[in-house]
């Protein structure tokens, strides 16, 4: 007996709700983000968001010897705001009305939902996360970027039609001069603003250097900010990851994602580096030419670390269609002079960052 529209609407309903709420937890920064309760999902919120960043101590100490002492001013005046968008995208699949009348009971309608709707949420996770890592994630150039290039920057993402540059630089703190989150780097000729870089170190052959500067990156990131813990989110391309494998001579941990009914266990891995877990990302492309840049070229490979506390997310309301989750998704519906329903994704989420220094970038892991 064949399965109605209707029926695998209700299906398709239930599937997606569970898909929604777990998108987050397939990759490890979007996870510690939620974890840690750094994301934000009210209904009625608009794509533009500002926020403030604090480069330094806001207050000031006064010392007492007499009791007399007046207390001077509070503020330092050293906090500045930024502002990020939240990219729009629908991600839509189409399931042919033949399949269904083929289908025949449970079986068939479960395969159905694996066929279509979870291997749809596959496909745009797998995207957003090339996105993330370096910035060329297919036809989701809405979504944010971790890898901001070199100087003045050189990769971008267009979430609200104008290119905003992308969030870590692979470059030395003095070349550091994009504008991220509309806010100058700290080493710009005319408008810097204190604090706003991210560490670097550039390896010349990971067995000559490479654990040291590594461990130089993190240290150096991790004491930024300390109340927000240490860098505890690091990620390298596959050649840097096998390199640093080779180096450490203690037994190895191996990390996962969340196990859940919708998150897959085998996911991804990683494996413990001090404070931080240092996952592989397999998305970082070395051959890509984003990376064939200057002086800290990272074609020679790129590790970034992060300390999850200074990362933000929010997801954008969707006229009262929203999941809990992190996309909202619209009813199948018969396209005109075909036989197919289809069924709408839609994305419409933004990621920030309000402490830059306390993140770095490590190029040249991947050179022996």
């Amino acid at each position: 007996m064949a399965i109605s529209a209707d029926v695998y609407a209700t299906a398709l309903q239930e599937q997606m709700k569970g898909l929604s709420e777990t998108f987050m937890l397939w990759h490890p920064l979007l996870e510690k983000i939620v974890t840690n309760g750094n994301i934000k999902t009210d209904t009625l919120q608009g794509p533009f968001r500002d926020f403030t960043i604090v480069q330094g101590g806001p207050g000031k100490v006064t010392t007492i010897y007499g009791g007399s002492e007046v207390i001077s001013g509070g503020r330092t005046q050293q906090g500045k705001r930024g502002n990020t968008f939240a990219g729009r995208m629908i991600y839509h699949f189409d399931t042919p009305l033949k399949d269904l009348a083929y289908a025949n009971g449970a079986q068939d309608l479960a395969q159905l939902l694996k066929n279509y709707p979870e291997a749809s949420v596959g496909d745009l996770h797998e995207r957003i996360s090339t996105q993330l890592a370096c910035g060329t994630g297919v036809d989701v150039g809405a979504f944010a970027t971790l890898f901001g290039g070199e100087g003045a920057g050189s990769v971008t993402f267009n979430p609200e039609g104008v290119a905003r540059n992308g969030f870590l630089q692979s470059d030395t703190v003095a070349n550091q001069t994009a504008t991220i989150h509309n806010l100058a780097a700290q080493s710009h000729a005319t408008d810097g603003t204190t604090g706003w870089y991210n560490q670097f170190e550039d390896i010349s052959g990971f067995s000559t250097d490479g654990l040291r500067l590594l461990r130089k990156a993190y240290y150096a990131a991790s004491r930024q900010g300390k109340v927000g813990g240490p860098v505890d989110l690091m990620f390298a391309d596959e050649q840097s990851y096998l390199n640093l494998l080779d180096e450490l001579t203690d037994s190895v941990r191996i990390s996962s994602v969340s196990k859940g009914d919708f998150v897959p266990s085998n996911i991804r891995e990683g494996i413990e580096f001090l404070d931080a877990t240092l996952w592989l990302e397999d998305a970082i492309d070395l051959s890509n030419a984003n990376y064939a840049l200057g002086a800290g070229n990272a074609s020679g490979g790129l590790i970034y670390g992060l300390k999850s506390s200074t990362w933000f997310a929010y997801n954008v309301g969707h006229g009262g269609e929203e999941t809990k989750g992190a996309f909202s998704w619209r009813k199948p519906f018969r396209l005109p002079e075909q036989d197919m329903l289809r069924t709408e994704m839609v994305l419409h989420q933004g990621l920030y960052c309000n402490q830059r220094r306390a993140n770095f970038v490590v190029c040249g892991g991947a050179t022996a």
